[in-house]
């Protein structure tokens, strides 16, 4: 029998159950939950082994926005190696084969959660955008008139909730062009709270849903709180809608909680009646795979014109380190290697440029952008964009 290569698929049904308990363990779930759960991500799944199982994590085929495109990522999740082996480096050879097998053969960027973001840091990830979440008292909600109509959403409804998502968030930096599995998460929910799904409607024709669920407040209590999975208004008549709906809990219910960008108008609008209070904020992270194919992927505005030259240093991965010349017109950016008298910017600054968290001004105050300034005003201008966020954890 050939040996096993350290680093890889895992090897039947025996080596998946073995890592289903590591990231059980990890992320203190149950095991045979998460057996299901591994089960569902086919080859998506990675382990690192030598006599037995190490460590092991999965990986989500999707999109994220930038500049109005879908670029394909490798969202990486379950990150998880066996309790008493950790700390002797292992977390760190599998994430630097898996970004190397990225390289080679997966898409041009990488996204995470980070449970240990110095790892993640020091192999070329950095902190590109926010997930959200606030909180507002039911009671204190508008209840507005609207001409919309609302209706229960069911299985049949996927396709308009899909439609409705992308046309709401493809302009958006960071949102998820969400694959099967990430849509999966989102409409489920534990047994003893079920999903609820309404989408709103002028004359048949959809302009939001919402998907929520109930969570009560104590076992001794009948009141509960709203928990919304998942919040599109395309049009204020869909918003006016979808948060009359939620105040008409108010005899039952106290709060509502939601995901937001941090100035979404969702929030905004909540904001004229009742404080809103920010109840999370979680961080993801961004590693440009590879520069050119990244770069070149994106989107950007139709009304800008610009060239810029930067230096790229990257130890993790040298095919990305050395001079790019960047050419951005008619919305289209075009990067050849070399040209000179560009600044030094690293790897993980230029994920934070490309996700439009950080400015040219803001790298430098990190110490991720030096040496000279006059190709700081095109990056600005080529980059700049909405503040990136997403709704979804994975």
């Amino acid at each position: 029998m050939a040996e096993l290569p350290r680093y890889g698929l895992p090897d039947g049904d025996a080596e998946r159950r073995a890592y289903a308990a590591i990231v059980a363990q990890s992320f203190a779930g149950d095991a045979e939950m998460f057996e299901g759960w591994v089960r569902g991500f086919g080859d998506g799944v990675r382990v690192l082994r030598d006599d037995q199982l190490l460590a092991g994590l999965v990986i989500y085929e999707m999109g994220q926005f930038f500049g109005g495109a879908a670029i394909p990522t490798w969202g990486i999740a379950g990150v998880g190696v066996k309790p008493e082996l950790r700390a002797r480096g292992y977390a760190r050879e599998m994430m630097l084969e898996n970004l190397r097998e990225n390289f080679e053969s997966g898409p041009a960027i990488s996204t995470l959660y980070p449970a240990a973001p110095r790892l993640y840091r020091n192999l070329g990830w950095e902190y590109a955008g926010a997930r959200c979440m606030f909180a507002a008292n039911l009671s204190e909600l508008p209840v507005a008139e609207t001409s919309l109509e609302l209706r229960e959403a069911g299985p049949a409804d996927q396709h308009i909730l899909e439609d409705l998502y992308r046309r709401r968030h493809q302009h958006e930096n960071g949102c998820l062009d969400r694959s099967d599995l990430i849509w999966e998460r989102v409409r489920r929910a534990p047994k003893e709270t079920p999903p609820y799904s309404y989408i709103a409607e002028r004359d048949g024709e959809p302009e939001g849903y919402t998907i929520y669920t109930q969570k009560r407040q104590s076992a001794k209590s009948f009141r509960y709180d709203l928990l919304v999975r998942d919040l599109v208004c395309n049009t204020p008549d869909a918003l006016a809608a979808m948060l009359g709906l939620f105040a008409r809990h108010r005899s039952v219910a106290s709060r509502l909680e939601f995901y937001a960008a941090p100035d979404d108008p969702i929030a905004l609008e909540v904001a004229r009646t009742t404080e809103l209070a920010l109840e999370q904020r979680m961080q993801w992270m961004l590693r440009i795979v590879r520069v050119r194919d990244a770069l070149q992927a994106r989107g950007y505005s139709r009304h800008v014109a610009a060239d810029a030259v930067v230096h790229i240093r990257d130890e993790m991965l040298p095919g990305n380190s050395g001079d790019w010349t960047l050419q951005l017109a008619d919305g289209r950016m075009r990067v050849t290697p070399g040209g000179k008298g560009g600044p030094t910017m690293d790897i993980r600054g230029l994920a934070a440029l490309y996700s439009s968290s950080f400015a040219p001004a803001q790298l430098r105050a990190a110490g991720l952008l030096t040496g000279t300034d006059r190709h700081d005003a095109p990056l600005a201008a080529m980059f700049a964009g909405t503040a990136p966020w997403m709704p979804d954890f994975f």
